[in-house]
């Protein structure tokens, strides 16, 4: 039967954004499911338990390895990267890296002067940590790329290793179609074409999440209380998707699992377009939109009126800005159980 493996991808965030966003679609196009993603923009002891599970449940840990060490665990004093990596290697999960040799980090820094590329560039640099670590990546699987259109490639050749290796070495849990299984008994529930295309829209849909950075934006929106157009945009322009006839799952519990994600986007659509205005005077021009804009920055010239409303709309903001993210985990976790249980 055919093995779908999912594939936990882990990664300093910040500086890896697009190769990270590489090897998703290189697992999707490789019919596998990956799971870690973007639903994770800033690890913390708060998520490491989610973390632990989301590792446990998967087949295989895919690391792509930067030039940085990355945000560190206090009470371990390792990143959160590396524990991830130690996790499931204490756990017997087959783990391998993609790791981006020198050539790749320095082209890296070339195109982008600003961006912090190399562990030595950071606050508090733990050079000899990210060392260690490099050096323990380097004892299992693993694969170097110069450019960026090389992870793909490797990606892909890995997981078939993996899926060729399975019956004599892995035996991973994996996914396999309900209808597989029924097709030996000579039952079924819903035709292996229609899953077919139940797959094929949902790496759509889930690519879309990712691409479109929908955690990432929703925080800087929560934390920041403006956003530019464009950022809304993709959100409608996701919920548009959802209303095209094809756009719609025929395995009915993934079905309900897409209407909750989507009704749950509008809502928050909804209070960005009536909560959020141009600013009026300075900084008017900057097109961004902005939580209620009457009030001045340092609040000098705001009624006690307008202040109370303020808050009252930043707490909603707050309030919904969490449910939406945890809406669009819960989607990306439970797709997969969905679609294959």
């Amino acid at each position: 039967m055919e093995k779908k493996l999912q594939v936990f991808i882990s990664s300093t965030y910040l500086d890896l954004k697009e190769e990270r966003q590489k090897a998703v679609e290189a697992v999707l196009r490789a019919r596998h499911i990956p799971a870690g993603m973007e639903l994770f923009t800033a690890a913390s002891k708060s998520q490491w338990a989610v973390i632990e599970g989301w590792i446990k449940e998967s087949d295989t840990l895919m690391l792509i390895f930067g030039g940085k060490y990355g945000s560190v665990e206090p009470d371990s004093g390792k990143s959160y990267t590396q524990l991830e990596y130690e996790f499931a290697l204490k756990h017997n999960i087959p783990v391998f890296a993609i790791i981006l040799d020198d050539k790749f980090l320095a082209r890296k820094k070339y195109e982008n002067h600003e961006q912090k590329i190399y562990e030595s560039e950071v606050d508090k640099p733990q050079t000899e940590k990210y060392q260690e670590f490099r050096e323990l990546v380097s004892e299992n699987l693993y694969k170097s790329v110069t450019n960026i259109d090389q992870i793909s490639t490797e990606v892909t050749l890995v997981l078939k290793e993996l899926i060729d290796r399975d019956e004599t070495e892995y035996n991973f849990k994996g996914w396999v179609r309900a209808q597989q299984i029924e097709k030996e008994n000579n039952v079924y529930t819903i035709s292996p074409k229609l899953l077919e295309k139940d797959e094929s829209l949902l790496e759509k849909v889930i690519f879309k999440i990712e691409s479109g950075s929908f955690i990432e934006n929703i925080e800087i929106i929560d934390n920041y209380c403006a956003y530019q157009s464009e950022v809304r945009q993709d959100i409608e322009d996701f919920i548009i998707f959802s209303e095209i006839p094809s756009s719609r799952f025929y395995t009915e519990g993934l079905q309900e699992l897409f209407e909750e994600l989507i009704e749950q986007l509008k809502t928050y659509n909804l209070f960005l377009v009536t909560h959020f205005f141009t600013r009026r005077g300075v900084g008017s021009r900057d097109g961004r939109k902005y939580l209620y804009p009457d009030l001045n920055i340092d609040l000098s010239n705001a009624s006690l009126e307008a202040m109370e409303r303020y808050d009252g709309y930043l707490s909603k903001l707050n309030a919904l800005s969490r449910k939406t993210i945890s809406c669009i985990r819960e989607f990306v976790h439970q797709s997969g159980f969905k679609l294959y249980q």
